[in-house]
């Protein structure tokens, strides 16, 4: 943002919050959205193989894609 944006942002904002804390605040908000279902992907992985719905190979496929994700975002992130 140049100066000019950066100023109409704040005074729309009445000096609440500036964009960086805005862009980290949605950041932040996504990033927990994410991690919650990884978390939850993972879960029920774990949970269909004990009730032997999937196989121990199909668990670790799910478990390597959920990390794949997390590496993505994490890259995205921070750069």
């Amino acid at each position: 943002m140049n100066a000019a944006q950066s100023a109409a942002f704040e005074e729309g904002t009445g000096d609440f919050f500036t964009a960086a804390e805005l862009l980290w605040t949605i950041q932040a908000i996504g990033t927990t959205a994410v991690f919650l279902y990884v978390a939850w992907l993972c879960y029920r992985a774990y949970d269909d193989y004990g009730a032997e719905v999937i196989t121990a190979k199909d668990m670790i496929i799910v478990w390597f894609r959920g990390v794949f994700v997390m590496m993505v975002l994490l890259y995205l992130l921070v750069n």
